[in-house]
């Protein structure tokens, strides 16, 4: 994974330790203030200050624990740290961020610090820092047990270079990254495994792979001299939006930012057309679960209300399910109100020489299938609500491109494929600029302009721009 310095675990991490500082300072104050009666000294009851008397201490530690911590590896997430290797860690920057707070006091002699605060305070550090840290992994673990997380990657090679590149990364669930497959051009290897990876085709196959497949990232592992066409698979993987890894810097992208990290102590040149603000990523992803999960609160009347009234003017289920596709393809069960009469889905065949849209996509302005409160509720795109649970799932986000049909997928031309390579959205700029007026290839460029102009400031002003637009009607079908 990314050194700390790039990573979100990283950032996260950094923002949690401060967070549990702070509580260990406040902590230690309040148990030193409820207990000094009981001090044997009354010397040392007295030392004690108000705990903002103390502010520029804490800053202090703040800043030396911090960077204590990053100096024993707990922000560098491309190493695994065991539980012992926490208990040691933690217990030596403790200890290092006492014995320099001491010589601090000592030095510029001090006398309003209470010993008894800051050996208190050391003591709560050590104990909350090191279940802080244990749950972080015992959590990190358990969601890659599950598939969370997990990047599919592909690599390509075979030789003892890419034998040994597969060795290291097979079977470590830490490092993030399932290894789905291998693509071989020797004769040897064909239906065979790679330190336990399966080769699932030729070099060849990369192209068809990256449509049919579900995958995050390619590696590869072949030597240059040994790979004509490699820069024809760098282009393949940028225009779908998947990246695309080397261990040197030979090519100059159309659209994909290049970028040096490092997997596991492994140099690695990376060529990806999606946004790299690991730290904006983050705040998007928890601005997505928030707003996700208040708003179904706050609209829970209005979602019962809008239940009620399908259940009692059309028969059927009220809420529409379908397979959609998400991130690089990934399938994922989408959620809406049902607008359609129950048969809809056999209808459309019967329909299809009228749709209106280019492309592969099925739109009409009056199509016969719609209920009259659907049509209302299409209008007012009130039938899209139920996906704030796609959204607090992790599924689709608050703003992307609009997730499309795996069949309408498959006759993607590759370009078009590359709107796949951010997670799917409520609202993006097709929406607010003119929905099914708009055609199909300009519905693209736009979704791709989103991806390649993504930030925080962005989706915010998508978001401000998506409310007149839906309270308006324009362009709903």
């Amino acid at each position: 994974m990314h050194r700390e310095r790039f990573s979100g675990l990283a950032s996260f991490a950094v923002v949690s330790d401060a967070l549990v500082l702070f509580v260990a300072f406040f902590g230690a104050h309040f148990l030193v203030n409820a207990f000094k009666q009981y001090l044997p000294s009354p010397y040392l009851a007295k030392q004690l200050f108000e705990l903002s008397h103390y502010g520029w201490l804490f800053v202090l530690d703040l800043c030396a624990s911090l960077v204590l911590l990053y100096l024993f590896g707990f922000y560098t997430f491309g190493r695994t740290l065991s539980y012992f290797d926490i208990l040691i860690g933690v217990m030596k920057a403790v200890v290092l961020a006492f014995l320099l707070l001491i010589a601090w006091l000592f030095i510029t002699r001090i006398q309003d610090v209470s010993r008894l605060l800051l050996g208190a305070y050391s003591l709560v550090k050590l104990l909350l820092l090191i279940v802080e840290k244990s749950l972080i992994k015992a959590v990190l673990a358990k969601l890659q047990e599950h598939g969370y997380n997990r990047i599919n990657a592909l690599v390509i090679g075979a030789d003892e270079h890419a034998a040994a590149f597969v060795r290291r990364l097979h079977g470590r669930l830490e490092l993030g990254y399932e290894l789905i497959g291998v693509l071989a051009d020797e004769p040897e290897t064909a239906g065979r495994s790679v330190e336990g990876v399966p080769v699932i085709g030729r070099v060849a196959d990369l192209y068809d792979l990256l449509t049919r497949r579900s995958v995050d990232e390619v590696f590869f592992a072949l030597p240059i001299e040994e790979a004509p066409n490699i820069n024809e698979m760098v282009f393949a993987c940028e225009e779908v939006g998947v990246r695309f890894s080397v261990i040197a810097d030979w090519f100059k992208p159309n659209i994909a930012r290049t970028s040096l990290r490092n997997l596991d102590d492994i140099p690695l040149l990376t060529f990806s057309t999606t946004p790299a603000q690991i730290g904006q990523l983050l705040l998007k992803m928890l601005l997505d679960r928030v707003v996700a999960g208040v708003g179904l609160l706050v609209i829970s009347p209005l979602l019962a209300a809008v239940a009620l009234i399908i259940k009692l003017t059309s028969p059927g289920p009220v809420f529409f399910t379908q397979p959609r596709s998400g991130l690089n393809g990934r399938v994922f069960k989408f959620y809406k109100f049902r607008t359609m009469v129950e048969n809809a889905e056999e209808l459309k065949e019967e329909l299809a020489a009228r749709n209106e849209m280019s492309g592969p996509v099925f739109k009409m302005s009056r199509d016969p299938r719609v209920t009259p409160i659907g049509r209302w509720l299409r209008k007012y795109s009130l039938d899209e609500l139920p996906q704030l649970f796609n959204v607090l799932k992790g599924e689709m986000s608050l703003v992307g491109p609009r997730p499309p049909i795996p069949e309408e997928v498959a006759k993607y031309e590759r370009w078009q494929r590359r709107r796949l390579s951010m997670k799917p959205g409520l609202t993006c700029f097709w929406q607010i600029g003119g929905r099914n007026e708009i055609d199909f290839d300009e519905w693209m460029a736009l979704d791709l302009k989103y991806i390649d102009n993504w930030s925080i400031k962005l989706d915010l002003i998508i978001l401000l721009k998506t409310i007149p637009v839906v309270l308006s009607g324009k362009g709903a079908r």
